[in-house]
């Protein structure tokens, strides 16, 4: 899944109508991966949908909240909750980042009082380590998700092996063999994907971090020099009486 589509912008609350048609399909998730049966949907009263049920198998189910849903010509797609979060994160540094800079433009033009800056000055940077905060958080939940699908990469790589040893030694029909191995690659494949995705946005939000640094640094580097060449020149008088 390239990063494009995942940076959209904010997608319009769903509706029981939108979703009832899946009820007892298979749906997946962005990746293409199956993740279970569609059996309940859960909505207020106005129909706006808060949340599905998805059957794993018979005995577990998963409860979905609607903002990992999304509706395509393909169907239902589930994001995974790091996407969710990540791409809320990234809209509130994007917001940060344009408003700081606004900021920063009106008072360096004499267009907005000092008082009124340094109240939305202040405003800004609180709201900015909160962001710093959830960017902290977030970068470990990526980490070890990272983790986890090197971890199933290399699983998946090893049954490969064996598959493939045990077709080679004529103890494998080929039939079961190819299912077994287009299953294996596809499954390899997603989560190389996913890894790839993950990568993407934990760069973005470095990036959009470091951008907003650049404004905060550039606006006190050039209050400096205001207040340099507003200071005095002490001239000290060598000699004489």
């Amino acid at each position: 899944m390239k990063l494009s589509s995942l940076s959209e912008g904010l997608i319009m609350a769903l509706k029981i109508e939108d979703i009832s048609q899946y009820l007892g399909q298979v749906i997946h998730d962005v990746y293409g991966r199956k993740l279970g049966v569609l059996v309940a949907i859960y909505s207020d009263v106005d129909g706006t949908v808060t949340s599905i049920d998805v059957a794993k198998n018979d005995e577990s189910y998963e409860n979905i909240p609607a903002d990992r849903i999304e509706c395509c010509s393909e169907g239902i797609k589930i994001k995974p909750e790091w996407l969710v979060k990540a791409k809320k994160l990234e809209r509130k540094l994007n917001v940060v980042k344009r408003r700081m800079k606004a900021l920063e433009d009106l008072y360096g033009r004499g267009q907005i009082p000092e008082h009124a800056y340094r109240e939305l000055k202040e405003r800004l940077s609180k709201e900015l380590e909160r962001c710093k905060k959830e960017a902290n958080e977030l970068r470990e939940e990526l980490r070890k998700r990272t983790y986890d699908l090197e971890n199933f990469v290399i699983k998946i790589e090893k049954a490969m092996t064996y598959v493939m040893v045990g077709f080679t030694a004529d103890e494998v029909p080929q039939k079961g063999f190819d299912t077994a191995m287009n299953y294996l690659r596809f499954a390899k494949q997603c989560a190389l994907e996913e890894k790839k995705d993950i990568e993407q946005h934990a760069d973005l939000i470095t990036k959009l971090l470091d951008e907003i640094n650049a404004v905060i640094e550039g606006s006190e580097t050039e209050s400096s020099i205001v207040t340099n060449i507003g200071e005095p020149l002490t001239v000290k008088v060598l000699g004489g009486e």
